[in-house]
């Protein structure tokens, strides 16, 4: 910290008269490197705490940052997700509409055995998707909570 303490020589000098006025010669010195070191250590102390402030400030922002490419990365999987849902959703309900409408008289099918096969694959598969994604999400939301039990982020 050499240019700090060239600051504090200068301010020392500064105030020499005043430690000249009401000290002794003997106490002179003892007083001056009292203030001194008083002076750096609450100049020190005032810059680690702009410098901690400052890296709060910092890790602050780049949680944000990261927290918002996390929101984007799970968007982008639940727009996917969705669209492969409703894809084979749709496809369900033309198979099951074509059951109804074959049960009413409205839809001449040949055979409806193959239209009740397709549409119980599409609806299990719907089903399967909905349970994985939900024990996806349990598991993740079990292991953060003992994550956070131990201390670990």
């Amino acid at each position: 910290m050499g240019e700090l303490d060239k600051v504090l020589d200068k301010v020392m000098e500064s105030k020499a008269e005043l430690i000249q006025e009401s000290a002794q010669d003997a106490d002179k010195k003892e007083l001056i490197a009292a203030l001194r070191e008083k002076k750096k250590q609450s100049i020190v102390s005032e810059i680690r705490e702009e410098y901690k402030k400052e890296l709060i400030r910092e890790a602050k922002e780049e949680v944000s940052k990261e927290a918002n490419r996390q929101k984007m990365k799970d968007l982008e999987s639940l727009m996917w997700s969705g669209f492969f849902l409703a894809f084979l959703v749709g496809l369900a309900v033309n198979q099951v509409t074509d059951i109804i409408g074959y049960y009413k008289g409205t839809v001449a099918v040949g055979e409806i055995w193959p239209t009740m096969i397709w549409s119980a694959i599409f609806c299990g598969i719907c089903i399967l998707a909905y349970l994985y994604s939900f024990f996806k999400k349990a598991i993740s939301l079990v292991d953060s909570s003992k994550n956070k039990k131990k201390g670990i982020k």
